[in-house]
């Protein structure tokens, strides 16, 4: 079977078997021509460096683009670390405990498309730029209303906004946020700062409670996408989570970031692929979800053995965006957004990316 002849349900099944869950227990072998077939997929899906890594440990010959892509995507994973180890100790020299990364070091072999990083307190945001960027050794690509991109001075030349590649981006949140909504508050956000080692150096992380939440949150509202590669994070940091008990942090974290409904619709989602391609439940969801408020929770369509990424009905985007207005600093970057909007140009950009995410289905890809 080939890539023109698996359809996208097929492709799926076959990525989620050969990895099994958790992680490592699959029951499927690929042979060496599906997988060849299936780089671009894996990758496009998120998962190309997991799921080869998977194919070489039961002992599976890859093929000449299987191998390319492991190759490559290894070196990628390589490279970003140096960049986070450049940038640590960079921000350390003058704000060592005052900052952090999210959404950039996976708890599996992963492909990074850029590193996220906010300082705890937000009016810290430019000072700590003009820092990284004093000496060279990262340079300004662009300005967001909350962010500000950097690239490592040795992606110089080989960059562009579209990020193709990763490794040499920085995002340098004011608050992470898409445009003007802002979907996390740093300032409450210092309890769950912890450490983990990147090349022997100690790298400050958002500890899994929050961490979880701002994946969840993230991939309903702005990515409205549910790919492979977000199963598996979920199960990872949840297996975290319950392994340190930190079920209670996780609940209140989304409470005090008003993202219960956006943890439920991931958790939701999660639940019904345990239980379609792996047979298995995991108590601790339903109790989450209990104490989320949403007990009975169920993503209306949704078709657990189907095709990914899965496409958030616009009915789950909407909802998870209205449900953050409970938060007031979000409530005030929405009334930020709406003032911005008054300039015609302005506007024109927000419907635009209103239309590409709600109507023709803009949902993220690796890259």
């Amino acid at each position: 079977m080939t890539s023109e002849t698996m359809t996208k349900v097929e492709m799926s099944r076959l990525l989620l078997e050969t990895i099994g869950s958790p992680i490592g227990t699959g029951t499927r072998v690929p042979r060496s021509e599906e997988i060849e077939s299936l780089t671009e997929f894996a990758f496009k899906s998120r998962v190309g460096l997991l799921f080869l890594d998977e194919c070489l440990r039961k002992g599976v010959a890859l093929g000449p683009a299987a191998r390319e892509l492991h190759e490559s995507l290894t070196k990628r994973r390589y490279a970003t670390d140096d960049v986070i180890v450049r940038l640590t100790k960079s921000l350390d020299e003058v704000a060592k405990s005052e900052w952090v990364l999210f959404k950039s070091i996976k708890p599996f072999a992963s492909t990074p498309n850029d590193t996220d990083w906010f300082p705890f307190d937000p009016k810290r945001h430019d000072e700590l730029v003009r820092h990284l960027t004093c000496d060279g050794a990262f340079k300004p690509l662009e300005r967001a209303p909350c962010q500000t991109t950097l690239i490592e001075s040795s992606g110089e030349g080989i960059t562009d906004t579209t990020k193709v590649g990763g490794v040499y981006y920085i995002d340098c949140y004011i608050y992470p946020s898409t445009d003007y909504f802002i979907y996390l508050d740093p300032r409450r956000l210092r309890e769950y700062r912890e450490e983990t080692l990147v090349n022997g150096v100690s790298v400050p992380v958002l500890a899994p409670p929050a961490e979880l939440a701002a994946i969840m949150f993230h991939n309903v509202f702005p990515e409205r996408s549910f790919s492979i590669e977000s199963y598996y994070l979920i199960k990872c940091y949840l297996e975290a989570i319950a392994e340190r008990g930190y079920s209670a942090k996780f609940v209140q974290v989304c409470r005090d970031q008003k993202m219960e409904y956006a943890a439920s619709v991931n958790l939701a989602l999660v639940r019904d692929m345990d239980r379609a391609h792996f047979g298995i439940e995991d108590p601790a969801i339903p109790a989450l979800l209990r104490d989320l408020g949403h007990p009975d929770f169920r993503v209306e369509a949704f078709a657990p053995r189907g095709a990914f990424p899965y496409e958030f009905p616009n009915r789950v985007y909407w909802t998870t965006f209205f449900s953050k207005q409970r938060d007031r600093t979000s409530l005030a970057s929405t009334g930020n957004q709406v003032l911005h909007m008054l300039n015609p140009v302005f506007f024109a950009e927000v419907v635009k990316i209103i239309w590409r995410r709600s109507v023709k289905g803009g949902v993220y890809q690796q890259n």
